[in-house]
């Protein structure tokens, strides 16, 4: 009978992705962050689970590593509770879930597709500030998850694909895939 290895689940420093850093600077960061969090505490068993916003359900979003199976290098995977509105948090419910917001609202789902370019682009990276530049497109969409989750969880994915695919296309996958809904 094989014994099955207990997990250690270790909780790292909260990490701030916010105003204008570039995405070499975003992936610089992250990974420096997994490496001194990381480094004296890997091996088999041993998942790192980081707080990366907080929102406004009175929750905090979580990234958690390794991301899967036999996943060993930077990758994590965005922890998505069921009370977010999303599902597990695939891509294809993330589209699903736009592409609902379009359906439902079309007029403000183009300001939707303008916060996410910006956030795509870098341009500010604290998305609860983004969002002050337009305060009607919270409650514009009653359909799928709140806005400002949305936001943030398409955000650490985009981080997600910066860092695991960095010398191919990185975030640009699913933006692409967003704005082509």
């Amino acid at each position: 009978m094989v014994k099955k290895k207990e997990t250690t689940i270790v909780q790292g420093e909260a990490i701030e992705i916010e105003g204008s850093l570039s995405r070499p600077e975003i992936v610089r960061k992250v990974v420096n962050i997994f490496i001194d969090t990381e480094n004296l505490q890997r091996g088999r068993g041993v998942k790192f689970r980081y707080p990366v916003e907080n929102l406004s359900i009175n929750q905090q979003l979580f990234i958690f590593r390794p991301g899967g199976l036999n996943k060993w290098n930077f990758d994590f995977k965005v922890e998505i509770l069921g009370e977010l509105g999303l599902g597990k948090g695939s891509h294809d419910e993330i589209l699903l879930d736009f592409q609902n917001k379009k359906r439902e609202n079309p007029q403000k789902f183009n300001l939707l597709l303008e916060v996410l370019t910006a956030i795509y682009d870098c341009l500010e990276n604290d998305v609860d500030r983004l969002l002050e530049n337009y305060p009607s497109l919270q409650t514009s969409f009653q359909t799928g998850a709140k806005v400002e989750i949305l936001l943030k969880v398409v955000k650490w994915m985009f981080i997600m694909e910066d860092i695991v695919y960095w010398n191919y296309q990185g975030r640009s996958m699913l933006y692409n895939a967003l704005m082509n809904l």
